[in-house]
């Protein structure tokens, strides 16, 4: 396992990019590009990188620069190294520029060696010496993020709250915050954490820092861990006293950290004021202070003992490439990708990336930091070189970060989840290695296909619960599905990538009304400003339906609901459906949880109960064990799906 947490040596970690300078070096740069950049007649080499947002400032430096290439992005939520980007590796799949966290184990199988590359020579050793594997550098960092506490200026200033400088003083304004209801949410929060796992992960270390990691004896337990001699257990368990002390306060909602619930909206509440404090990085600062009237900063993580506050950082990712480039007929490509991150280790590849993802610092040795664009209250520590890089592989991070969220939410005791911690960084996770079935294609994921779109996995996945449930009709949220099959033999543990969620299935009555708007409702969230479609998205079998193409003025509608065979739904039937409880109110509906299914509700006393709504029955089935069972059933022959007309849409334009 790599060094979860080093200290950024570096002296020259000055202040960094505003984004109007940013802009500007940008033009001056892109119009450089422009003068010397000619058009190609002859086709392109395609590059492929899988990134969880666009990147169109960089596409636009790449194809100026080499207008023989095409680099094209594909958003995805798997944009990191993790378990399922590893089986996409595995399978064939990966794509040519691979983005990453520290990468570790097999993933590094994957990834060519970069190490005779010139342009490995432009970052700074230091990162690069602490990030290499035997010897070998396998990526380059992308730059970096600042994390800490984001919070309402404009709310403290007019309500006389004091800035705070130590933790104690941080809790006595949330204290006095609640109590005034400065800032307080529709649950009585005050701050936020949003509960994903790899942000839970950041914010449990972080708040360790001051008071351990920047230590004597924080930097040997670092070392011993790095030997196998330090464990979590007994050395890490007041990482969430601060989250826990929040929540007995109820300074923070415990809500997000179930497995049951979505992220907290922390966009949303602290544009809005209804939010005063959330940890998180300066993207998300930058996204909160472009959707609102008011202010705000990012203060660094505070010393409960009187030691300096810190800043938190972390490369945005590393991007290697893909180690089957290096075979065969690939040589084009394999070229294309080192121009690539060779134009991607200059000052203006580093600017064009900047300007896309908000990233706030580059490792580059000659890159002159602009300032201003470090929030004003974390300037400081930047400048006193006050600043820790976490860098802790992406599936440590994620198991972490989700066994705190179990401790924070109630759903497990801090001994065992801690002894699980060290387990998993001993011995990995305990996937079960048992022969399922075999799949006779590929069925993959890729570009939120399965939010947007009938798919081959999606219609396999909703088959699997309706004939496991015998139910009339059964829909599979798009959220739900996570990760691609693959072509060949299944086993148990490939599940775990492709549906992750433990939401039961649950067998409800309704009536046509009720089916068309649940349709209406998985349609509402195909675009948001984010560019992800929401998860609400259904898959169904027994049941087709089509829907009007959304563009940038109007959502998707629904225009038809049939039953397979094209026969109407009958309005004065009851149709037996299988569903999550999550879509029906197990987690309630705040925050978005639920997936705004209230038609659904057989469970939330916040919301009125769904009319025309019976629960038939509980079910002990997810998706993840339903799709098993489906799977042994039909091992008698291989497992196939295919695009069949369920779920089509209409152009109104055309």
């Amino acid at each position: 396992m790599e060094l979860p947490l080093y200290y950024e040596e570096n002296g020259d970690m000055m202040n960094v990019k505003k984004m109007l300078c940013l802009m500007i070096v940008w033009l001056c740069l892109s119009g450089c590009s422009l003068q010397t950049a000619e058009k190609s007649d002859t086709d392109k080499i395609v590059v492929t990188m899988l990134y969880v947002s666009d990147l169109p400032n960089l596409e636009k430096l790449v194809e100026t620069t080499y207008t023989d290439i095409d680099l094209q992005i594909e958003k995805n939520t798997l944009g990191t190294i993790d378990g399922e980007t590893e089986r996409r590796l595995r399978n064939g799949h990966g794509s040519d520029i691979v983005a990453s966290t520290i990468a570790t184990g097999d993933v590094l199988n994957y990834l060519a060696d970069l190490s005779a590359d010139d342009y490995i020579s432009a970052y700074q050793s230091g990162i690069m010496r602490k990030t290499a594997i035997d010897g070998k550098n396998l990526f380059i960092p992308l730059p970096a993020q600042y994390y800490g506490y984001i919070y309402n200026a404009t709310l403290v200033r007019e309500n006389g709250l004091s800035v705070p400088k130590t933790q104690d003083e941080l809790l006595a304004m949330l204290k006095k915050a609640k109590k005034e209801h400065i800032g307080t949410d529709e649950n009585g929060s005050d701050f936020a954490v949003d509960g994903t796992s790899a942000i839970t992960a950041t914010f449990a270390i972080a708040t360790k820092i001051p008071d351990f990691f920047g230590l004597s004896a924080g930097i040997r337990w670092l070392d011993n861990l790095k030997n196998g001699k330090a464990s979590f257990k007994g050395s890490l368990e007041t990482c969430l006293d601060l989250p826990l002390e929040m929540i007995k306060k109820e300074y923070m909602d415990p809500h997000p950290f179930a497995s049951v619930s979505n992220a907290a909206p922390i966009l949303e509440k602290m544009s809005s004021g209804k939010l005063l404090m959330a940890f998180d990085n300066v993207t998300t600062l930058d996204d909160i202070q472009k959707n609102s009237s008011y202010e705000f900063d990012m203060l660094p993580m505070f010393s409960s003992e009187g030691n300096p506050s810190w800043t938190v950082s972390a490369p945005t990712a590393f991007l290697g490439i893909n180690k089957a480039l290096t075979e065969g007929g690939n040589k084009a490509r394999l070229d294309a990708c080192r121009k690539i991150l060779g134009l991607l280790s200059t000052p203006e590849g580093q600017t064009a990336f900047m300007m896309d993802n908000g990233a706030a610092y580059s490792y580059l040795v000659d890159y002159t930091q602009i300032p201003d664009i470090v929030p004003d209250g974390i300037k400081g520590c930047i400048e006193n070189g006050y600043n820790y890089n976490i860098s802790m592989s992406n599936d440590f991070m994620r198991y972490f970060g989700n066994r705190c969220n179990a401790v924070l939410c109630g759903q497990a005791d801090m001994e065992s989840a801690f002894a699980e911690v060290d387990e998993y960084r001993k011995n990995g996770s305990k996937q079960s290695a048992k022969l399922l079935g075999t799949i006779d294609h590929d069925m993959i994921v890729e570009n939120y296909n399965v939010r947007t779109e009938e798919t081959e996995i999606g219609n396999l996945i909703s088959d699997a619960v309706r004939e496991m449930t015998d139910a009339d009709i059964a829909v599979v949220n798009g959220g739900s599905i996570r990760g691609s099959l693959y072509e060949g033999d299944i086993y148990s543990y490939d599940l775990d990538y492709v549906c992750p969620y433990e939401d039961n299935i649950i067998i409800l009555k309704v009536n046509a009304d009720v089916i068309r708007s649940m349709l209406s409702n998985s349609l509402s969230a195909m675009i948001r400003d984010d560019g992800i479609p929401g998860g609400r998205f259904l898959n169904v079998s027994g049941l087709k339906y089509s829907f009007t193409v959304p563009d940038g003025n109007s959502s998707a509608q629904l225009v038809d609901v049939t039953l397979p065979d094209g026969t109407p739904l009958d309005e004065k039937a009851v149709y037996t459906i299988a569903v999550t409880d999550y879509m029906a109110g197990s987690g309630g509906y705040f925050d978005n949880n639920g997936d705004g299914f209230t038609m659904l509700n057989v469970y939330s006393n916040d919301t009125p109960k769904a009319k025309n709504v019976k629960l038939v029955r509980e079910t002990e089935y997810t998706f993840h064990s339903i799709l098993e069972k489906y799977i042994v059933s039909h091992n008698d022959g291989e497992i196939g799906s295919q695009i069949e007309g369920r779920i089509t849409s209409v152009d109104e334009h055309e």
